[in-house]
C-alpha cells in the first residue's frame, strides 16, 4: 500500500481528534503505517531534504480532503526531528455543516 493513497489518509483522518495539526497526522501515519511511511521516505531519498519533501507531499495531499477537513491557522509544534516548526492546523468539518 502506498502512503499517499486516499485510503491511508481516510483511515488516519478518521482517527484524528476534531482539531489537529499536520505534525499530529504525520506522527499517526508513522505509528499506523510504518512500512508505507519508510517506503515513501525512501522514494524521496534523492531530494535535498527527504523528510521535508515527503512531509510537503503529505500536506498537499491533505488539501484533497476538503469534504472532511479544513485549514484553520498556522501554529508551531514539535516535528519529527524534535524541533518546533510552523505547520498547518486543521479541523474536521461537522457532518451537519454544508
Amino acid at each position: 500500500m502506498d502512503l499517499l493513497k486516499d485510503t491511508v489518509f481516510e483511515t488516519i483522518l478518521g482517527n484524528m481528534k476534531d482539531q489537529f495539526d499536520s505534525h499530529d497526522l504525520i506522527f499517526a501515519m508513522m505509528r499506523h503505517f510504518p512500512r508505507e511511511y519508510t517506503s515513501a521516505l525512501y522514494e524521496c531519498r534523492r531530494a535535498k531534504d527527504p523528510i521535508q519533501t515527503l512531509h510537503s507531499k503529505i500536506g498537499r495531499k491533505l488539501l484533497d480532503f476538503d469534504n472532511i477537513i479544513r485549514k484553520t491557522r498556522r501554529k508551531a509544534s514539535r516535528n519529527v526531528r524534535g524541533l518546533s516548526s510552523a505547520n498547518q492546523r486543521w479541523e474536521k468539518i461537522g457532518r451537519d455543516e454544508p
